[in-house]
């Protein structure tokens, strides 16, 4: 699987010739395809390290365990901040895409 990735990112990379290129390795039959949804939709966000930064500022001034912040549209995972001095460490590691579905059933059940 890696190979075939690696081979075909070259080749469209070398077909893009003056365009920055960020290739992601998933499928349409997978939770990776969440994941790779949202680091596009992050690497679209002007000033994305910035937010970062200020979400994590505002986690250790509200002294919450966990920020998540979802895009308005689709309810994709823009960034997340965990508390420094957090004790529960997170093993679930799609955890923001089961939120976003619950965040969805909510808005579908309010309208």
């Amino acid at each position: 699987m890696a190979q075939i990735f690696s081979s075909r990112k070259y080749q469209v990379i070398e077909m893009a010739k003056t365009f920055k290129v960020q290739c992601f390795l998933t499928s349409i039959w997978e939770e990776s395809l969440y994941k790779a949804w949202s680091q596009i939709v992050y690497s679209m966000i002007p000033n994305g390290p910035l937010l970062q930064s200020n979400l994590e500022t505002f986690c250790e001034a509200t002294e919450v365990e966990e920020v998540v912040l979802f895009e308005k549209a689709t309810f994709l995972d823009v960034s997340h901040a965990t508390h420094k001095r957090s004790k529960h460490r997170f093993k679930d590691v799609h955890r923001f895409e089961k939120i976003s579905n619950m965040i969805k059933m909510f808005k579908l059940g309010c309208t």
